[in-house]
């Protein structure tokens, strides 16, 4: 029973530590760095903006997680 309590107590004590160092702005809380979202045309999956490949169709701007997805699409629409 003994260990078992030691046991226990060093757990929380790495977690509390653990948390200590990470801080709340980074543990999961959206910072004001977080990155707009996009959704991939083709598939539904979204990815970070910055990394889409997009295309502008009919005004309307179109986004691909990958130059795969984008070429797929397009020789679906011909």
């Amino acid at each position: 029973m003994y260990r078992l309590l030691v046991i226990a107590f060093l757990f929380w004590l790495i977690i509390a530590l653990a948390r200590s160092f990470v801080g709340p702005e980074k543990a999961g809380s959206p910072g004001p760095e977080s990155e707009e979202m996009v959704k991939d045309a083709l598939s539904g999956v979204y990815c970070a903006k910055s990394e889409a490949v997009s295309i502008t169709r009919g005004g309307e701007t179109l986004y691909f997680i990958s130059l795969e997805n984008r070429d797929r699409f397009l020789a679906a629409r011909k």
